[in-house]
Order: C-alpha cells, then sequence, then structure tokens
C-alpha cells in the first residue's frame, strides 16, 4: 500500500519532518488553511524561542531562521486566503509584524500575531478528532509506524538546527490548533506531487485522534 510513499529530505518550515506521497492530498481544504495555519506555528515558535531553555543553541538558530522565514512569507499566504475566502485581510498587521521581529520586540509580536490568529481563525471543526474512522486509523497508523517513527526521534536539546521531534512528546506540548496547523503546513511530499502536502482529509482526522485525542 506504501510502496509509492516517498520520505523527503527536508526539514520544512512547520517544524514536522516531511513524510508522506501519492495520495488524495488536501486540495483547496489546505489552500484556505495555509494563511491560519501559519500563524499559529509562528506564534508556537515565537513561545519556544523565547521561553524553552533546554534549547540548544542550534536549535535556537533553527528556529530563529523558521521563524524570519514565516514572516517574510506571510503576505503572500494572506493574499491567497484573501482570494479564496473572500474574508479581507488587513495587510499592514503583517510589516508590523517584520518589523517587531527585526527590533526583536518578542512580546509584542506575539501578542500581534495572537490577534492576527484569533482574527483570521483556523477551523478546527472539519478536522476532528472525532471525525476520524476506522479505516483513517488504520492507514494513519500504518504511515506512523512505516515513516514518521524513522524520522522523528529527537528531543529538546539535540544539537540539530531543525530537529524531527518524537511526535508523542511534541504534540503533548501545545494545543490541538497548533498541532493541527503543523499537519497543514509541517508535511510535503515529493516532486511528483510538486512536494504539496499528500495526506488526506481523513489520514489529519487519524493523526488528530492518534496524537491529541488522548490529551483532551
Amino acid at each position: 500500500m506504501f510502496k509509492t510513499f516517498f520520505i523527503a529530505c527536508v526539514v520544512v518550515a512547520a517544524g514536522l519532518c516531511p513524510a508522506v506521497a501519492m495520495s488524495g492530498g488536501l486540495g483547496t481544504i489546505l489552500d484556505r488553511s495555509r494563511f491560519p495555519a501559519e500563524l499559529i506555528i509562528i506564534r508556537g515558535d515565537l513561545d519556544r524561542f523565547m521561553t524553552e531553555s533546554s534549547l540548544s543553541r542550534l536549535e535556537r538558530q533553527g528556529l530563529e531562521g523558521r521563524i524570519q522565514s514565516a514572516l517574510s512569507g506571510l503576505l503572500w499566504l494572506s493574499q491567497e486566503y484573501e482570494t479564496l475566502t473572500k474574508h479581507a485581510v488587513d495587510e499592514t498587521f503583517i510589516s508590523d509584524a517584520q518589523s517587531l521581529w527585526r527590533d526583536r520586540k518578542l512580546d509584542d509580536l506575539r501578542q500581534l500575531v495572537t490577534i492576527s490568529a484569533d482574527l483570521y481563525a483556523l477551523n478546527l471543526e472539519i478536522f476532528k478528532a472525532s471525525r476520524a474512522s476506522k479505516q483513517d486509523m488504520e492507514r494513519v497508523s500504518e504511515i506512523d509506524t512505516t515513516l514518521c517513527q524513522g524520522c522523528h526521534v529527537l528531543s529538546p536539546g539535540s544539537p540539530s538546527t531543525l530537529p524531527a521531534y518524537r511526535l508523542k512528546e511534541f504534540a503533548s506540548t501545545m494545543s490541538s490548533h497548533e498541532f493541527l496547523a503543523r499537519l497543514l503546513s509541517g508535511i510535503r511530499g515529493s516532486g511528483e506531487t510538486t512536494l504539496a502536502n499528500p495526506l488526506t482529509l481523513g489520514d489529519v482526522r487519524g493523526f488528530m485522534r492518534l496524537y491529541r485525542s488522548s490529551l483532551e
């Protein structure tokens, strides 16, 4: 079933190791979710950057680069979100956020990103763990065992710029919204899928149930 899956060899912006390819994908559901997901991820990365004393120098360096990259891409994502949802985005907050980051006013930046994440909210309802079917769980359990656990083997303090943390430990450090955001933005496929997230809606629900339902 998974012989055509491909493990990409890079770590992407959301902090989850790229994994599977060759499935139906999320289509416009993902397109509409990228901008609000990125806001949640930036807030989570800021929290770790500001408060995690156990992070190694290289981990902090990786977080810093990821936040910088995410802020640089917000304008494009906001325009995509506005086009698809017809929900107007006040883009001035993006330049304000970039200025706050440049000036290292991290508390102010986190507050601004939090307000924006609440305003342009990620819809958790459609991805709820309780909606995962038996078939969804069978599929994601195999994906998790065959692919995810082979990559996600590290813990905080690792001498790596963008380590793939153990998913059970990583999921326990964040809200359902943040874990969902990282599932949506943090997984990439192969060149055959133009590196698009290959997970289906059922896959995302299954991973939410596998890693988050016991924490709620």
